[in-house]
This record gives C-alpha cells, sequence and structure tokens, in this order.
C-alpha cells in the first residue's frame, strides 16, 4: 500500500488502496485536507507554465475536484479553466468564463477528471499580490464554493521551479479569513536525476534565493481596465516614459488583471521645488556659498584659457627686411 504523508495528526486507517497523499489537520477547519502528489504537480506545472507564458506572465486557476466523507476532504483531481483574459493577464473572469466555470463545476469533461466526484473548491495563482484572496476571489469564491467543505488554494511561482501556496476556507464560525492563509505549504519540483559523475562533485555553493523586490509605492488609484483599487508603481521602461515621469505620469500595474497602464501624479520638479522652499537659512546660506567659489574656479578657468589662447594666436605683424 502506497503510504499516506500528514503534517498535523496522526493518519486516519485506510480501508482500500490509495495514491500518495499529502495531508493536513487545520485547526481551524473542521475537515482534514488530503490532496495527491500528482494533482499539487499538475497545478505547479501549469503555474510555472502559464507564469513563462509571456514578459509579464499570465495567471490561471481551475475547478478542484474529489469527495467528502467522514470530516475529510480529498482532492483526487484538477481541472483547469480556460481564461479568455479579457481584462489582461490576471485570472479575472469574464462572463464567458464564469459560464465555463459553471459548467466545469456541473459537468466536469475530459478524461483526467474520474467521474463521481464533487467539487470541492478552486484553484488560481497570483503572481503580484501574494497569497491571499482579493475582493473579486471572494466574490467567485462565494458564488460558486460557499459550502463549508470548500476550499481555495492560492499558488505563488518561485524560483527553482517551486511553488508556494496557501489554503483558504470557511473557520468553525463561518468566517473566510482573506489577507493571509492558515496553513502556507510548498510545491516542491521533482528532484533531478544525480549522476554518478555529478555526485562525486561537490559544489561548495549554496542555494541562495534571489532576493524578493521591494513592493512599489501603492496609489490609490483606479485600473481605467478593471476598476480595481490594487494598483502599485510599475518599473519605467525606455527614454519616452522617463520623459514623462518628469512630469508626473507614471506607469503603474494593477494587482487584479496585471494590466499597465499610466497615471498622473504630482510633478518630480514641483517636489523638488517644493522640498528646496523648506531648506533651513544655514542649509541655503552654505548652499550659496558653494555655487559662488564654483562661479569663481570656472571664471578663473575660463580667463586663463581664454588668455593663453590669446597668447598663442596673436599677430606679431610682418618682419622687417634687414637694411
Amino acid at each position: 500500500m502506497p503510504v499516506t504523508h500528514e503534517e498535523h495528526g496522526p493518519e486516519q486507517p485506510q480501508a482500500r488502496p490509495l495514491p500518495d497523499l499529502k495531508s493536513w489537520r487545520i485547526p481551524q477547519f473542521a475537515f482534514l485536507v488530503e490532496c495527491a502528489f500528482p494533482v499539487l504537480e499538475q497545478i505547479r506545472l501549469e503555474v510555472e507554465a502559464a507564469h513563462n507564458l509571456a514578459a509579464d506572465g499570465r495567471e490561471t486557476g481551475g475547478v478542484l475536484f474529489g469527495t467528502a466523507e467522514d470530516g475529510r476532504i480529498r482532492i483526487l483531481a484538477a481541472q483547469p479553466l480556460e481564461c479568455e483574459h479579457a481584462f489582461g493577464p490576471g485570472f479575472v473572469l469574464s462572463e464567458n468564463d464564469e459560464e465555463r466555470l459553471s459548467q466545469t463545476i456541473a459537468a466536469p469533461a475530459g478524461g483526467s477528471t474520474p467521474r463521481g466526484l464533487q467539487a470541492l473548491g478552486w484553484y488560481h495563482s497570483h503572481l503580484r499580490s501574494g497569497i491571499l484572496l482579493s475582493e473579486r476571489d471572494q466574490q467567485i469564491h462565494s458564488r460558486y464554493f460557499g459550502a463549508p467543505h470548500q476550499v481555495a488554494l492560492v499558488v505563488q511561482p518561485r524560483s527553482a521551479g517551486a511553488a508556494r501556496a496557501g489554503i483558504f476556507f470557511q473557520d468553525a464560525s463561518g468566517v473566510l479569513r482573506t489577507d493571509a492563509s492558515y496553513h502556507e505549504f510548498t510545491i516542491e519540483a521533482p528532484a533531478p536525476e544525480i549522476k554518478p559523475a555529478d555526485a562525486q562533485r561537490k559544489d561548495g555553493s549554496h542555494g541562495r534565493t534571489s532576493p524578493q523586490p521591494k513592493d512599489p509605492q501603492s496609489v490609490e488609484a483606479v485600473c481605467p481596465k478593471c476598476g480595481s483599487k490594487q494598483v502599485q508603481r510599475s518599473r519605467r521602461t525606455g527614454p519616452v516614459e522617463r520623459l514623462r515621469a518628469v512630469f508626473g505620469s507614471f506607469p503603474y500595474r494593477c494587482d487584479e488583471c496585471l494590466s499597465r497602464s499610466f497615471l498622473n501624479t504630482s510633478s518630480p520638479l514641483l517636489e523638488r521645488g517644493r522640498a528646496s522652499r523648506r531648506k533651513r537659512p544655514e542649509e541655503r546660506k552654505r548652499a550659496r556659498q558653494r555655487t559662488r567659489r564654483e562661479m569663481l574656479l570656472w571664471g578663473g578657468g575660463i580667463l586663463f584659457f581664454l588668455a593663453l589662447l590669446r597668447y598663442l594666436i596673436r599677430d606679431t605683424g610682418p618682419k622687417q627686411d634687414a637694411q
């Protein structure tokens, strides 16, 4: 019989052979959560492929299927949802997407989803906003997965092929925690096979994760495409965008639909002028003295250069013939 892995609590005895399972006993959840390892690997590969699809990546998602009985939910299959990305690369569902989601929940298609399984929740990836449930995620969860035993799995790709995931559910009081998950875990990529020649070579370097970029300063703005308020500053590219920034037009990225747009803010020249007026008197005095010294140095250098140039090109007149 294959081994069942459990992170919290003792393993429950099984009546029939089961695939390898990863289990979580979360105190705030009334159900024991079990998920087949092939399902986690399928989700990880799907999220990684969508992340590498374009320069900015795309978010993806789907429906989780399995069984719910005897105080446990067992996730045995996952079916991706084809999102048309009408609002950008983010996993924001349009009317057509929600219609396909309803059909998938009612009658899952494809040979990868066995018959007799029910929808236990859904999964989707977040590329920028972290492991949480946004306002649109909450709407989808409450509309299609509002049962107490249904969960939401948020996946965020990381480096080296791994992914970080969090489970969201209704606690005993019926409240859905959205800002953070009660339990996060890592979906590791399968370890590559080590050849005997490679095993003999020892590498002294340790795996280092690249530092996460600091979150850009968020602004109170509205995305012109999807209407979300989760908008953050984006990196400027090219001389045109840098020139627009001089006049206060900066690029921003929406965390919901991942679209990129320009928003007008205060001009850096105006902010610099305001900061200069707030200088103390002694700072202004030192600045004037420094400017005076620079002008004297530059002026003296220019006069010396002109005098030297005059000496070199002066006209001494025609020479007189010797008598």
